[in-house]
């Protein structure tokens, strides 16, 4: 095998000659630019989807649910870094030489490396296992992607001292996942549209759950870790009520600033002032509720704190370039 060839084994630990985990080691071994496994009806339902844009990207695609538990083992290797998103149930798994077990909750998203030890996963019977998986290969790079700035990712996985490095996914990562798992062009097209939806996903990544700007001295300049603690504490009190969130008085009031503090320092840990920041996470969530129920834009705006729908289309049409009606009709067809 090729230095830094991606690669990977899976095994099935109670039968050796097990269809499915054939079926994936195939799937993982060949060049093929698009490929599916799908669960044998007797063992239950779903599928594993792998497509790989370039040899750089890999991107798998899972939504299985088993009718017996069912345990499996992998090993991987080829100097992958890996983006891991839980789109279902919660999923854990035990790896080799290390102490304790790991997991992934719903809605969580990790990032890993390859190691060459055994990873060996339950999957527990009649439940619901979604995932998507974005793999890098170290070695190579290929067009606009070869400027993805990996190097943070492997940064801070390293800082954290672990296999793993875990964090709760946003409304903004939910949405261009959703757009990954359910692209509906092929070919070529194909190709550049999951190339540069991935290059998004990796934007959005590093600016909300890193917190890329956090890290940076230049972005905190001027504040202190008390400060900084203050401005977080003020964002989850936003996040916890869009709807009707507190003025800029009450807000600064409730984290023990003063207001100037609060407008600053908020755009300069979050990149929008505060109101702006609550427009932009209340148009992700009505996304998120038009995407996945059977509800009208007029409930949607509702639901999230837009007092008129077209109040919400405006400031959808600028944030997504496109009019609801227009983006939803399109997403149905």
């Amino acid at each position: 095998m090729e230095n830094g060839e991606r690669w990977c084994q899976i095994d099935n630990k109670v039968d050796s000659d097990c269809s499915l985990t054939l079926e994936l080691n195939h799937m993982y071994k060949s060049s093929w630019f698009d490929q599916i496994v799908r669960l044998p009806e007797q063992m239950g339902q779903g599928y594993w989807r792998r497509v790989q844009p370039n040899s750089f990207l890999e991107l798998v695609i899972c939504d299985v649910s088993f009718h017996d538990n069912m345990k499996m083992s992998s090993k991987e290797g080829g100097n992958s870094l890996n983006l891991g998103f839980c789109l279902g149930e919660s999923i854990h798994w035990s790896v080799a030489g290390q102490p304790g077990e790991f997991g992934l909750e719903s809605g969580g998203v990790s990032v890993y490396g390859d190691n060459d030890a055994s990873n060996n996963c339950q999957y527990e019977r009649d439940r619901r296992f979604q995932g998507l998986t974005i793999k890098f290969n170290h070695t190579e790079s290929n067009g606009a992607l070869q400027h993805l700035p990996l190097h943070k990712l492997t940064s801070v996985l390293a800082a954290n001292c672990g296999l793993y490095y875990n964090t709760e996914s946003t409304p903004a990562l939910k949405r261009v996942v959703h757009e990954i798992t359910h692209c509906q062009y092929q070919g070529d097209i194909k190709r550049i549209y999951l190339e540069g939806k991935v290059m998004e996903l990796v934007a959005i990544y590093l600016s909300e759950s890193l917190m890329e700007k956090n890290l940076s001295s230049t972005s905190t300049s001027g504040l202190s870790r008390t400060d900084i603690a203050s401005l977080h504490r003020a964002k989850d009190i936003v996040d916890a009520d869009l709807i009707a969130p507190p003025s800029l008085a009450a807000l600064a009031q409730c984290v023990c600033l003063n207001e100037f503090k609060l407008k600053k320092g908020f755009k300069l840990l979050f990149g929008l002032p505060v109101y702006a920041y609550v427009i932009d996470q209340r148009l992700e969530r009505a996304f998120g509720l038009l995407r996945e129920s059977h509800i009208t834009i007029t409930e949607a705006a509702s639901a999230v704190g837009f007092g008129k729908a077209g109040h919400f289309s405006e400031h959808f049409k600028k944030k997504f370039g496109v009019n609801p009606s227009d983006y939803f009709r399109h997403l149905k067809r």
